[in-house]
């Protein structure tokens, strides 16, 4: 506080940064993804798709076909829909406690239009170099998925939980719209709070500190910085990571790009813990996913030249 009060400039800017971002590449997408997976929930709608995906689900990750509802939308949605859509599955009574943490594992994840878009066409400059970093990803989910799926999926035995009769069409709509707007709130607060986190970090050379900190344990030489602030706000990381040759960012954005940074880990555990997920669980979660999507990467662009 005192440091924005002394010299309000840079945390403004950043502020209003995290509001633009939001409001030009975030709440298109949020939106409509926001009210229809909640609307679905509500109804008894999704159940349908259950149905078509149980099988995959069952045979991937151990848990019913909520788990591939929850994942085939956070893939085609976005941060923090899966998380949202978990909780609301949960507050239905159509998953159980062991089933949740099963499938937070697998269903919090990034979207195609932030990963391809954002961060390959605008931020990289290659969108193939984009859906080779969502590729990396999405094998980093299913392996997280397959591995505590079936920890925790197990203990569910892979089935729903008794839901409770549907809510009406026009009721419906409403907490559907009422559940939107509490999201788009959410969203919007925590990238506007953290990036002002990180320019507070920036400018007492926080981020300098854990940049070289990053380096000495082996991250390459002028990446330490963007990681550092890669794990506060996912975007301004990926915005200097982008300065690297492609091959050797990669993995990083990959690696990022699957723990979301503390902003999105927020947005997430808001919903989560709801559901009964506890953060320090979630965090353990999202730290081997990001293992996985690091080490995905690293093979795939090894092996190719762009």
């Amino acid at each position: 506080m005192i440091l924005i009060a002394v010299r309000p400039e840079p945390y403004l800017d950043a502020a209003y940064r995290g509001y633009e971002l939001f409001v030009s590449g975030v709440l298109p997408s949020l939106v409509p993804f926001a009210f229809i997976t909640s609307f679905m929930s509500l109804t008894g709608s999704a159940e349908v798709l259950f149905k078509l995906l149980s099988r995959p689900a069952k045979r991937m990750f151990s848990t019913s076909g909520s788990g591939g509802y929850v994942f085939a939308v956070s893939l085609i949605s976005g941060y923090p829909i899966g998380a949202k859509t978990i909780s609301e599955l949960k507050k239905s009574k159509c998953i159980s406690d062991e089933e949740t943490t099963a499938i937070a594992a697998f269903g919090s994840t990034a979207g195609p239009l932030f990963v391809i878009g954002t961060v390959g066409a605008k931020l990289l400059g290659d969108s193939y170099a984009g859906g080779l970093i969502f590729l990396s990803h999405i094998i980093g989910s299913v392996l997280n998925g397959a591995v505590f799926g079936r920890l925790y999926g197990c203990r569910a035995g892979g089935k729903n939980a008794i839901a409770p009769k549907p809510v009406g069409a026009v009721s419906a709509f409403g907490q559907a719209l009422g559940n939107t707007v509490r999201a788009a709130l959410t969203v919007v607060s925590c990238m506007i709070l953290f990036n002002v986190l990180a320019a507070i970090a920036d400018e007492t050379g926080l981020l300098r500190l854990a940049g070289a900190a990053f380096e000495k344990l082996g991250v390459p030489s002028g990446a330490g910085e963007g990681l550092a602030a890669g794990l506060i706000e996912v975007t301004l990381g990926v915005k200097s990571l982008a300065m690297l040759p492609v091959k050797q960012a990669a993995p990083l954005i990959a690696a990022l790009v699957s723990f979301g940074g503390f902003s999105v880990q927020m947005q997430s555990m808001f919903y989560l813990e709801e559901a009964g997920v506890k953060g320090s669980t979630f965090i353990c979660l999202k730290i081997a996913q990001t293992v996985f999507a690091y080490a995905a990467a690293s093979l795939i662009f090894a092996f190719l030249t762009l």
